[in-house]
């Protein structure tokens, strides 16, 4: 039960950035054309639900992309498009573990600020990969903002 939980939330969070770089096909398996086997089923999928397609797969792949700024090979034996040699299910690369732990870091996170923040899904900020990232593969710590800046009004 809490694992199916788990995989919604994290599916959800991750198809919500999807849209930002949908259309740039950036490591995309060339399309099928006619005659053509259509793309293998991911493989070795531990946090995203076992039953998403390649092309929702690499979707969410692309929405990593954007927000550590990096490529299929940080995570992946990867390459080159099309490289018979490349192996997206293998776990040789610390990268892919580490990225499966904020996975369930950030879907725990959100699981538990939607107990607390009594507002409707649509209307609650979501901890995403971009929240700390923020387009660098090791986030940095930011500080706070600058004196009179980034302040609410409310009690002190």
């Amino acid at each position: 039960m809490m694992m199916n939980r788990l995989f919604t939330v994290v599916t959800l969070c991750l198809l919500g950035g999807i849209v930002v770089l949908g259309a740039q096909g950036q490591g995309q398996p060339p399309a099928a054309g006619r005659g053509a086997q259509p793309p293998a089923a991911p493989k070795n999928l531990q946090v995203l639900p076992a039953n998403l397609t390649t092309p929702q797969v690499v979707q969410v792949m692309q929405t990593f992309t954007a927000a550590l700024g990096v490529n299929c090979a940080y995570c992946h034996v990867f390459l080159g498009n099309g490289n018979p040699m490349n192996d997206m299910a293998s776990d040789m690369k610390p990268q892919k573990n580490v990225a499966r732990a904020m996975l369930r870091m950030a879907a725990d996170v959100n699981a538990r600020l939607a107990t607390v923040i009594q507002k409707p899904a649509d209307d609650r900020t979501k901890v995403e990969c971009m929240t700390c990232h923020r387009g660098a593969a090791i986030p940095t710590n930011v500080g706070p903002p600058a004196a009179g800046r980034g302040r609410q009004a409310g009690p002190a």
